[in-house]
């Protein structure tokens, strides 16, 4: 089969699979991202709560919700502001189907490359989830802090990241992650033949 065919194919099944599948996803990922976001607010007066799938506000579509507490200073008895972090689940849906398309569908010489590229897919991509999805649920507790710190009109470098985000970076992210994992298991292949 040609390449541009399977491509064309791989496009259309990736596609199809996100429609399906987005919000089952992300109820299946959302215990992920809490724990991750848990890990990321200890250095704050954060506490992250629940990760879940709800309607949206426009009851048209679906998204993660994490909902969050932040206090004014850690010694405080109670927060200061409950805020809801919320992405569509067709955006949480987004990192998985370009990194597992790409680092899949790359041709490879044989099974035991693919299986190295999946041994080294599966951490890189669970970081990639915490740098793209989690950043962006987390992003209104950065705001709320930055506001009850005084600045009126917020811009955390929390806001440059989500804004590169959805300005491409997250295309550009995982697509370069998934190609860069895909060239470089087929260089170890080669060197540790020509070793032997």
């Amino acid at each position: 089969m040609r390449p541009e065919i399977r491509w064309a194919m791989a496009a259309i099944a990736a596609l199809g699979l996100g429609v399906t599948f987005a919000e089952p996803y992300a109820r299946i990922a959302a215990p992920y991202y809490a724990a991750i976001a848990k890990l990321i607010a200890a250095g704050h007066p954060w506490k992250v709560g629940t990760a879940e799938v709800n309607p949206g506000k426009s009851r048209l579509s679906a998204e993660l919700q994490l909902q969050g507490y932040v206090w004014r200073q850690r010694e405080d008895l109670r927060p200061a502001a409950r805020v809801v972090g919320r992405v569509q689940v067709g955006e949480v849906i987004e990192t998985p189907l370009l990194f597992w398309t790409l680092l899949l569908l790359w041709p490879a010489k044989s099974l035991s490359q693919r299986a190295v590229r999946l041994a080294v897919g599966v951490p890189v991509y669970l970081g990639l989830e915490a740098v793209t999805t989690t950043i962006q649920l987390m992003l209104p507790l950065a705001q709320a802090s930055a506001i009850l710190a005084g600045d009126n009109d917020p811009v955390t470098p929390w806001d440059y990241w989500s804004r590169f985000l959805e300005a491409g970076g997250q295309f550009v992210i995982v697509c370069g992650c998934a190609i860069i994992i895909a060239a470089s298991t087929g260089r170890l292949r080669s060197t540790a033949a020509a070793v032997q």
